[in-house]
């Protein structure tokens, strides 16, 4: 009988003494994902965009069929198209592309007074996209249009409401929406005392009332994007600066802001929620370097935590967004 208990106990010693099985750093903890991920990038001398998966696999082109430069994409929230920004014609519209069909349509009419519509934002339920208008005339002097605005359109009936009256051109940039549908966060630029610029966070209801700045400028945050919960809205802070930028993410009433990352040589930027909520895509920059500055793709928890590595190659990588 103590010849047992001996064992018995000697067999226990061994189990608690070996090593506990964990997670292989190793593994890409997006391995196997067929999720795409949309970016920008500048290759070859032009800019253009690519998929690429979030395990960095599969990297490749959008053909989108234009002439026209593809810039800032946005997924619908079916996941099955594109809306991005064109550059490089006159005007300048919003097109779509099916990545089923391969079709690629302009989104709304862009006619003089009309010289293009910019940064366009899918609505949550698909039905609405909001977007920045420039409308003529050019103010030479100035050097910008003369009327810069935020606006949303009905996918459907095409039909355009002006949600807000920027003057000199003093535009929101980036517009996300809350996910009811009911308010968008972006930020806006002002220029400093000392001939440079500053930007901050701000969220409007739809109407284009309420309008309500979240940040201090010296904060010089932008870029945000709103949780898929609701619950926090994401920024880069230092934002623009040429000096190193940080994610933020702070309330939608403006409260409780924590910072996410606090790297030493890297900058993180353009913060995009994956479509679950639990992590965030952003572009992590290299500063100091000449140009072109290197930029991949890094990803975070949302809470904040160490980084994954979407693509980190010398190319660059830039406004990634993660297919729903």
């Amino acid at each position: 009988m103590l010849v047992a208990v001996v064992s018995a106990i000697a067999m226990l010693q061994v189990v608690l003494m070996a090593p506990v099985a964990t997670a292989d750093p190793r593994v890409h903890p997006f391995r196997g994902s067929t999720d795409w991920v949309a970016y920008q990038t500048f290759r070859d001398g032009r800019e253009s965009l690519w998929l690429v998966h979030p395990d960095g696999t599969g990297d490749h082109e959008l053909e989108t069929g234009l002439d026209a430069v593809a810039q800032l994409p946005d997924w619908s929230p079916d996941g099955e198209r594109l809306a991005f920004t064109t550059r490089g014609t006159f005007p300048e519209p919003l097109f779509e592309h099916d990545l089923t069909s391969g079709a690629t349509t302009q989104i709304f009419d862009c006619e003089l007074p009309c010289f293009g519509d910019d940064e366009p934002a899918y609505s949550p339920d698909g039905s609405e996209m909001a977007f920045v208008r420039y409308r003529g005339p050019f103010l030479e002097e100035q050097g910008y249009p003369a009327d810069c605005a935020l606006w949303i359109g009905d996918l459907t009936t095409k039909a355009l409401t002006r949600v807000t009256s920027d003057a000199d051109c003093d535009r929101p940039y980036f517009p996300r929406w809350s996910p009811d549908g009911q308010s968008l966060t972006y930020h806006r630029e002002r220029p400093t005392s000392g001939g440079g610029w500053e930007a901050a966070v701000f969220t409007i209801r739809r109407d284009g009332t309420g309008e309500r700045r979240l940040t201090d400028w010296g904060l010089s945050a932008g870029s945000p994007d709103w949780s898929p919960d609701g619950a926090w809205i994401v920024f880069s802070a230092g934002y623009g600066t040429g000096g190193r930028a940080d994610l933020v993410r702070v309330r939608p009433d403006g409260t409780d802001q924590q910072r996410l990352t606090s790297y030493q040589s890297t900058s993180a930027t353009q913060p995009r929620y994956s479509p679950d909520g639990t992590w965030i895509v952003f572009t992590a920059l290299k500063p100091f370097q000449g140009w072109p500055r290197q930029r991949s793709l890094w990803a975070i928890p949302a809470g904040g935590g160490d980084h994954a590595v979407i693509a980190h190659t010398e190319r660059i990588y830039t406004h990634g967004t993660w297919q729903p």
